[in-house]
């Protein structure tokens, strides 16, 4: 399968405090043909951008300063029950797991992760709407 080909079409939002993390994403987003529309640093800007933009998909890790992932989840999800949020995390205690999928979650990543991990997941929600 040709990435470039079948990812052209694809938007993105990347939310990370970590601006380190949301130039790697974005970057490596483009390098396979998807737009990133727009980058955030915490759960309220997330649900900001993903109401003015309406991506295809959201990176959204979870924990953030002033306000956080499950906020950014919860208020998405609201808005758009068939958002695909795709969390980011370096927890990985069940509770925060049941926690996101009970949000809704489309896909968990854990930290570290491998990059390449990314272009499979975004195949995954896409070809299969965000199945679990």
């Amino acid at each position: 399968m040709n990435s470039q080909n079948s990812f052209s079409q694809i938007t993105a939002i990347i939310i990370d405090d970590d601006k380190g993390i949301t130039t790697v994403f974005t970057e490596y987003l483009q390098l396979h043909g998807i737009a990133t529309l727009g980058i955030g640093h915490d759960g309220k800007s997330a649900v900001e951008l993903y109401q003015k933009t309406k991506p295809d998909i959201v990176f959204l890790d979870v924990i953030m300063p002033d306000y956080d992932g499950f906020y950014g989840l919860e208020k998405i999800k609201q808005f758009d029950l068939n958002a695909r949020v795709i969390m980011v995390t370096a927890d990985i205690t069940q509770e925060t797991h049941d926690r996101l999928m009970s949000l809704g979650a489309s896909m968990i990543i854990h930290k570290p992760f491998e990059i390449e991990e990314i272009l499979m997941i975004i195949n995954r929600i896409t070809q299969f709407g965000g199945c679990r």
